[in-house]
């Protein structure tokens, strides 16, 4: 569900044709009840990591290097761990093209590991 909603919106952002963009949006639910909503989105190299619901209170991203994939296991560190309260958006810059992130209502030590 994840990726068709992250192809769903590069295919939007092609469309839109106002510069650099990349949007991701994770969202799960229980019962009706969102127990994680994180839209994260990159313009032009600023990144924007917002937490629109999350069961904790919290979202908590890891930012991965170009080449590590969220569902894989990486060599290297994550390049960044940010911890987001409900109804905030953390703006990030200097993060490398090409990075990817996975977001969690509890903190991780990798993303690919429940």
């Amino acid at each position: 569900m994840r990726h068709v909603l992250i192809l769903c919106a590069a295919v939007l952002g092609l469309a839109a044709c106002s510069g650099s963009s990349n949007t991701s949006v994770t969202r799960t639910r229980a019962n009706g009840v969102d127990t994680l909503y994180s839209k994260s989105t990159v313009v032009d190299g600023v990144a924007h990591f917002q937490c629109i619901a999350s069961s904790s209170g919290q979202c908590h991203y890891l930012v991965l290097a170009r080449g590590c994939k969220a569902d894989k296991a990486c060599v290297q560190p994550p390049l960044r761990r940010l911890s987001v309260a409900v109804g905030k958006t953390e703006q990030v810059t200097g993060l490398p093209a090409g990075f990817d992130q996975c977001v969690a209502e509890q903190p991780k030590e990798q993303c690919h590991r429940e």
